[in-house]
């Protein structure tokens, strides 16, 4: 199975290509790891998803259109499929390609949060992009306490991987 990750920015580019490839390389590595644990998956050949980053202007837009709220945020996500969580019984049959819809990241959001939480910009866009993966396969941390901790749970070993990948690339 491949998991593929179709990225593109749509502000000025201040990040190196090296490094943002070396990111989207260690989400693809693990995130492909982790779909193949999942029953959803059984049988698919291709998964996709895209990955934009984007000025605060945008995400605020598509904030305030897709969830009727007028403020900036960090992480959109899009989903194509209502649930495609391991925990959850399969529902449909599988399609041998899936795309599992389309992550938006903030990139000023990202850069002012690597600071608060003390870790460079390219680790804090792998924490967003894994927490966007997370509802695209129907995560939701808003619905209660519990799913958040569920939810926060797998978004740390995740990351976790990606970080141990990211150090040998």
């Amino acid at each position: 199975m491949k998991f593929t990750i179709y990225y593109k920015s749509s502000v000025s580019k201040k990040t190196s290509n090296a490094s943002m490839e070396k990111v989207i390389k260690s989400l693809e590595t693990v995130l492909t790891k982790k779909i193949k644990q999942n029953p959803h998956f059984d049988g698919v050949k291709d998964v996709q998803m895209t990955l934009t980053l984007c000025g605060k202007r945008k995400i605020k837009a598509l904030n305030k259109e897709y969830r009727n709220k007028d403020k900036v945020t960090d992480v959109l996500s899009f989903p194509l499929y209502d649930d495609l969580r391991p925990d959850h019984k399969v529902k449909e049959k599988n399609f041998e390609i899936m795309d599992l819809g389309d992550l938006v990241i903030c990139k000023e959001k990202a850069i002012s949060q690597s600071k608060e939480f003390n870790v460079t910009y390219e680790q804090e866009v792998i924490h967003l992009a894994v927490h966007g993966f997370l509802h695209l396969i129907g995560f939701d941390h808003e619905i209660s306490e519990k799913e958040e901790k569920i939810m926060e749970a797998h978004e740390n070993e995740i990351v976790g991987e990606i970080y141990k990948v990211l150090k040998k690339i």
